[in-house]
């Protein structure tokens, strides 16, 4: 694990130095392993990032800026009741171990000072963040760990906080010299990576003491690529090479997990997004093959009305209690047996095939509406398919409010008003200073087509596929530009795997919504069509790329 004890000790300094005796403002639960808080000190506002993510368990400042849920879970109510406006006392790591401890002062409902603790470990899969009071009783932690699921150690409210087990290891900052064959099994803080690289460097001449003292003035981390993966460390891994990247600490650890984290909010807000819009989708390719199964059963209306015609025709050889009657088929000269209703009188089983017949065309008509329907519900949730498999974070939060203002989820009832944001637009700007916008759901296509963009723009859209609306805003488009706006357009569509992709692209003027239409939907006229390879190559063409955009 790259962020092991040594490197926590220098960001446990940074973080000291930069935070100590500053003030909790805010406190948001940003993921299920997350917590960011937002804390006055030095005159700034910063933010303090705590994971315990399995895999990218961390402590750091941030500049990032992180989605913060407007309605705050029970357990973000519990930080902020006992946390928002502590002060922060001290900062210290335990030992050279993977724990930091952070003391708070703050004051209760009746302004009585109370002291916490706040001990987050950094310890993969078992990383936790652990609120206690004065005395080491746990208010809450952001993972519990009940009886059931350790025998060792129990982590829940009304219990006592303890240490987790430690080996019995020595600080390497005290030490001068070390045995090159046992680091990691000797010494506290040290990861397999700093352990090899500390090895490469004493069979190379260096001392032991010698890279310690690297370590503990660095205020940096380099950032490796090792076996088409990342890595870093707080200096430099020659035994890897040549470091990509030398940053500072908040700098290098947003540029190193930033990315990381994203797709695992993305994928943990979509989730079951994505599963409810499978689900329909499925639903409604199903309830479409029995409704076309039913109306090609029904086809024989015809049929019904010409048996009825001619048991009228021929009510002289009909008697009640008969079953079938063999009548001539006037329409073809053919004789043809036809089924009788023994309980019923001949102009009675006439009568019952005009009946047959009415409602079989009954039938006939509500299928055909039915299956209008379906298909246009089929075609719904296949762009909404196509959108969240391509969204972002803030983009598969639309596609639920979408969802909720359609009526297909419940939406949550809060006693605040809600304010109603505009959504997120993607802008990218050419080399040439052209500005193209994207919009990734449904919402943001609508917003994006009929209020954002002048009626001169140009917008682009995949043909015959669901995909996003693409508006360029400019009036005289040259041939690049309309090729790269076709490129934006069919590389976020459902053919973005496929290749010579039709584009229809035409002025906003030459669009209109459909009356009663779902989301996203327009009517074009005057249009060209341009085929074109989707691929990301675009990026290479643009030089700014703008999330929640306005045009100027």
């Amino acid at each position: 694990m790259a962020y092991d004890g040594i490197v926590m000790s220098q960001v446990v300094q940074d973080i000291s130095n930069t935070i100590k005796g500053g003030r909790i403002n805010k406190i948001y639960q940003i993921s299920q392993y997350e917590m960011l808080f937002q804390v006055r000190a030095q005159s700034k506002n910063m933010k303090l990032l705590v994971s315990i993510h399995p895999m990218y368990a961390r402590v750091q400042l941030t500049t990032l800026s992180y989605p913060t849920p407007q309605v705050p879970n029970a357990l973000t109510m519990l930080f902020r009741k006992h946390l928002e406006g502590a002060w922060i006392e001290s900062i210290e790591q335990v030992e050279l171990d993977r724990i930091i401890q952070i003391n708070l002062y703050g004051r209760n409902e009746l302004q009585d000072v109370k002291q916490y603790h706040m001990y987050i470990e950094i310890m993969g899969r078992h990383s936790n963040m652990i609120l206690t009071n004065e005395d080491n009783k746990i208010l809450e932690c952001l993972k519990r760990v009940p009886p059931y699921l350790s025998q060792t150690r129990t982590l829940q409210p009304g219990g006592t906080y303890q240490f987790p087990p430690m080996k019995d290891k020595r600080n390497p900052y005290l030490e001068t010299e070390a045995d090159i064959n046992s680091i990691q099994n000797v010494y506290q803080g040290f990861s397999p990576e700093l352990s090899r690289e500390v090895e490469y460097r004493m069979k190379s001449g260096q001392t032991f003491q010698d890279i310690m003292n690297e370590c503990a003035h660095s205020e940096s981390i380099y950032i490796h690529h090792e076996n088409n993966k990342e890595t870093f460390h707080i200096i430099e891994l020659k035994h890897i090479g040549e470091a990509i990247n030398k940053l500072p600490f908040t700098q290098g650890f947003d540029d190193f997990y930033g990315q990381k984290d994203e797709k695992d909010r993305i994928k943990q807000q979509t989730q079951d997004l994505s599963r409810y819009i499978t689900n329909e989708y499925d639903r409604n390719i199903n309830k479409l093959e029995k409704l076309k199964t039913t109306l090609l059963d029904n086809q024989d209306s015809d049929d019904l009305r010409v048996k009825g015609e001619l048991l009228y025709s021929h009510l002289h050889l009909i008697q009640k209690g008969m079953s079938s009657v063999d009548v001539v088929n006037y329409y073809n000269n053919e004789t043809l047996t036809i089924d009788l209703d023994p309980r019923r009188g001949p102009k009675e089983n006439a009568q019952r095939y005009f009946h047959l017949y009415q409602k079989n065309k009954n039938s006939i008509e509500h299928l055909q509406q039915q299956i209008s329907i379906v298909s246009e519900e089929l075609d719904y949730f296949d762009s909404l398919k196509t959108m969240i498999s391509q969204a972002s974070y803030y983009d598969a939060i639309e596609i639920k409010e979408e969802l909720e203002i359609q009526g297909y989820l419940k939406k949550k009832i809060t006693k605040q008003a809600k304010k109603k944001k505009k959504p997120h637009i993607m802008k990218y700007v050419t080399t040439a200073g052209v500005e193209i916008y994207v919009g990734k759901n449904n919402l943001q296509n609508d917003y994006l087509t009929f209020k954002l963009a002048s009626k001169n723009d140009t917008w682009f859209h995949a043909k015959d596929m669901p995909g996003s609306h693409v508006v360029v805003h400019s009036e005289n488009l040259d041939e690049f530009t309309i090729r790269l706006a076709s490129k934006i357009a069919a590389f976020y569509s459902k053919g973005r795997l496929s290749s010579s992709v039709p584009v229809n692209y035409t002025q906003i003027k030459n669009l209109k919504k459909p009356a009663h239409g779902k989301p996203g939907q327009v009517i074009l006229q005057n249009y060209s069509t341009i085929y074109i390879d989707p691929d990301d190559q675009f990026l290479n063409d643009i030089n700014v790329c703008i999330d929640n955009c306005s045009k100027d």
